[in-house]
């Protein structure tokens, strides 16, 4: 399967992030925990995977702009109970790479009042599952490649091949946008820990900075991208206080005449407010 063509709801998504910031909208995560209760927290918007955000403090190499997706992107540490609601299997939940759970994210753009409702399902990439003799024995990391990868597509004239592409470098340049401060982080000590309970790990502690990520092994195991790939998007405009407007796209498959291939589609149903 393949998205061949830029999602129909992007353009205006991207247009309300911009004036706000497109690599820093808050917008509210929804998962539910493994007993079925639900759970709400803000993150940061991060961009869209394969499309990394411009940030002139951000020295490292880049990969080159030969791709982009639909997906949106935040980071978050392995050690979040977001990342234990999202994997199937908790227990797995701090190895690394992996996830696939469902969630539900929330944008709110008052300037133009409207809201957007991405539903879908969240993928975790951890940076030492991508490089190494131990790639290919990752089923994480396998799994996560195969779910987003045909979210991918080639950005119109570009002609480099897939192996100029990393998905490690990504993760890593994902890392060096943020502040010191925010990479920092990565080296608190234990999210929910309390605090008379837990003793300190080496390393760990708060107000810390934190430079490349390569030279960081605390933040390295902490530090997750998070890739949401869409299955319904909503729009509701509430702009017009006449009119009132709903929008629900839905993906669907769709095969090509003649062939076994398949490619993404979406619908677009307009609904009462």
């Amino acid at each position: 399967m393949t998205s061949p063509t830029i999602a129909p709801w992007k353009a205006l998504f991207v247009e309300h992030l911009e004036h706000v910031g497109p690599s820093s909208a808050e917008f509210a995560l929804a998962t539910v925990t493994r007993d079925g209760a639900p759970r709400v927290r803000y993150c940061i918007h991060r961009g869209f995977w394969a499309s990394l955000p411009d940030n002139p403090y951000n020295k490292l190499a880049k990969n080159p702009t030969i791709y982009e997706s639909d997906c949106p992107v935040f980071t978050t540490d392995a050690r979040m109970n977001k990342v234990l609601d999202i994997f199937a299997s908790a227990k797995d939940s701090l190895s690394g790479s992996g996830g696939g759970g469902l969630i539900e994210a929330v944008y709110l753009f008052k300037h133009v009042m409207v809201q957007w409702r991405i539903r879908g399902k969240c993928w975790f990439l951890a940076a030492d599952d991508l490089q190494g003799p131990s790639l290919e024995q990752n089923s994480g990391a396998a799994t996560v490649k195969a779910e987003v990868a045909p979210f991918m597509r080639q950005k119109r004239g570009r002609d480099s091949q897939p192996l100029d592409w990393s998905w490690r470098l990504e993760v890593e340049n994902q890392f060096e946008n943020l502040s010191p401060a925010m990479r920092g982080t990565f080296k608190n000590p234990p999210p929910g820990q309390p605090i008379k309970d837990g003793r300190l790990g080496p390393g760990e502690g708060l107000g810390q900075q934190a430079g490349h990520l390569k030279d960081e092994p605390l933040a390295r195991k902490n530090f997750r991208v998070a890739i949401i790939t869409p299955d319904q998007v909503e729009q509701l405009d509430l702009g017009n206080s006449d009119r009132h407007r709903r929008f629900v796209w839905t993906r669907t498959e769709e095969h090509r005449p003649g062939g076994s291939d398949s490619f993404m589609h979406w619908t677009m149903a307009e609904t009462w407010p």
